[in-house]
């Protein structure tokens, strides 16, 4: 039987307490991250999204999770019949997708027509690549090793599917191997093209915008959203640039901070399950438009977004994206060796599910340490070497915050 959405609630719940739980362990454990932490606290930035990261990222694990156990039970990996939980995995990255067109729409206005399109493309690089080459990196080996390490293809069919993976699945995302399950290794790449579709059109956007104007290019964009796109997602990044815009006027501003707003947004956002169940629509844009508004001006829904444990979660929210897949699949193998997934009790199964989310948090946290940060920092380093470069100064300083994004 399908997990019930009463189920599939509670068992979130508790997933949810626990990855809030080890954040916190690791907060007080380890004084990189209550540095990095810290130092994010007393900074200028839009607060309530840095903790809106971690639940969204948690969010997609859960969905996943039970994606997975409908998986096993009828070999499709498809949607639940759960709302609630399309709701964690599609409400979440359509909320992603916010993020994104909402900081750097952000920024394109604040540059005033000088927005700088090759230092954004190398730190977009930066930023994203490295952590990506290792989730990837973890698919190609996954499958070779799942084939035995033995040559099943041509080497240079090898060659080109491992190049499809490597390269954010742009062509494709191809067996390795000849094993046929290498897509649900790791699911969550799709996504990715989509947020590089973005920056790569932004310079272009934002140059039309500041000579013909906003309302013009904004129509433009979304007849071309409506006439051409299959999937519809791209209305979250409209409704991004459009919360960019709303969160600058001073009276908005002031309206997100009120308890009315706190519940208006949780309305919005319980709305989408029942008026909009598939979310990827102009209406889940609309809907899911005003939490994020709300979230963007600075309401952190009673503290939920402020705590430095969900704080935390944001922090390593990238790489928990990139890896809970692999985690989930490895483990889920591994459990199914010994005793069938499928003929698991719900509660078991949902006992499972949390020990996924605890371990991806764990690895997490050495990714974002190891893998993550040395980026961020040459990222930092060089746009303050290119700086004071400009203003002749011989000796720049390398450091700044750890969580700039």
């Amino acid at each position: 039987m399908p997990l019930t959405s009463p189920e599939i609630a509670l068992g979130s719940l508790f997933a949810i307490v626990l990855a809030l739980t080890i954040a916190q362990i690791v907060y007080h454990s380890f004084g990189f991250y209550r540095k990095a932490i810290d130092r994010e606290v007393k900074s200028s930035r839009y607060h309530a999204i840095d903790g809106l990261r971690g639940f969204l990222a948690i969010g997609v694990v859960l969905h996943h999770i039970h994606i997975n156990h409908h998986f096993y039970l009828t070999g499709g990996w498809e949607l639940t019949p759960s709302r609630l939980s399309t709701l964690f995995g599609r409400g979440s990255v359509a909320m992603f997708f916010m993020i994104t067109a909402f900081l750097f729409w952000g920024r394109v206005m604040e540059s005033k027509g000088r927005f700088e399109a090759i230092r954004f493309f190398q730190n977009r690089v930066l930023r994203l690549v490295p952590m990506y080459l290792v989730s990837a990196a973890l698919v190609v080996v996954t499958a070779m090793a799942l084939t035995h390490f033995r040559l099943n293809v041509p080497l240079d069919d090898l060659a080109t599917q491992i190049g499809s993976w490597l390269l954010f699945t742009f062509p494709g995302v191809p067996p390795i191997n000849g094993f046929p399950q290498t897509a649900l290794i790791n699911t969550v790449f799709w996504s990715l093209i989509y947020e590089w579709k973005f920056y790569l059109v932004l310079p272009l956007i934002g140059a039309l915008a500041f000579r013909w104007g906003t309302s013009g290019v904004a129509l433009g964009v979304g007849a071309c959203i409506a006439l051409f796109s299959p999937s519809q997602v791209e209305w979250y990044f409209v409704a991004g640039c459009m919360a960019a815009m709303a969160v600058r006027t001073p009276a908005i501003h002031r309206m997100c901070q009120n308890t009315f707003a706190t519940a208006l947004a949780i309305a919005c956002t319980a709305s989408v399950i029942y008026w909009q169940p598939l979310v990827y629509s102009p209406g889940g844009a609309a809907l899911l438009f005003v939490p994020f508004l709300i979230i963007a001006g600075g309401n952190t829904l009673i503290g939920l977004l402020s705590n430095k444990a969900a704080r935390l979660l944001g922090l390593l929210s990238y790489s928990v994206y990139l890896l809970h897949n692999w985690v989930l699949y490895l483990a889920s193998r591994l459990v199914n060796h010994y005793v069938p997934v499928a003929s698991l009790p719900h509660e078991s199964y949902l006992g499972f599910g949390a020990c996924v989310v605890g371990v991806t948090v764990l690895i997490a946290a050495l990714t974002y340490r190891f893998v993550e940060f040395p980026a961020i920092q040459a990222r930092r380093s060089a746009s303050v070497t290119e700086s004071h470069s400009r203003h002749g100064d011989p000796c720049p300083d390398g450091g700044g915050s750890p969580t700039q994004r």
